[in-house]
């Protein structure tokens, strides 16, 4: 048996990260859709805010993977002074 990685799974924790991190400091992303937000829950993320970020991070996970699939190195906590 073969294990599966689920990319929108693992977007959505790396995404939710971010969202521990606003709610924790009260923090609101505006987003389009606040108008249909429950008033009570205001802080992080909502809406296309929400699903744009996840989009980004799986499309990135993505295209690690497919690196990674071509050949190319891991290199793990070390920045390649390039970003």
């Amino acid at each position: 048996m073969s294990d599966k990685i689920y990319t929108h799974d693992e977007a959505s924790r790396i995404v939710e990260s971010f969202e521990n991190v606003l709610v924790k400091h009260n923090i609101c992303v505006p987003s389009p859709e606040d108008d249909e937000r429950d008033p009570d829950d205001m802080v992080g993320l909502y809406g296309s805010t929400y699903s744009e970020l996840l989009d980004y991070v799986e499309n990135k996970l993505l295209e690690i993977t497919e690196a990674v699939r071509n050949g190319a190195e891991v290199i793990p906590e070390e920045y390649s002074g390039n970003f």
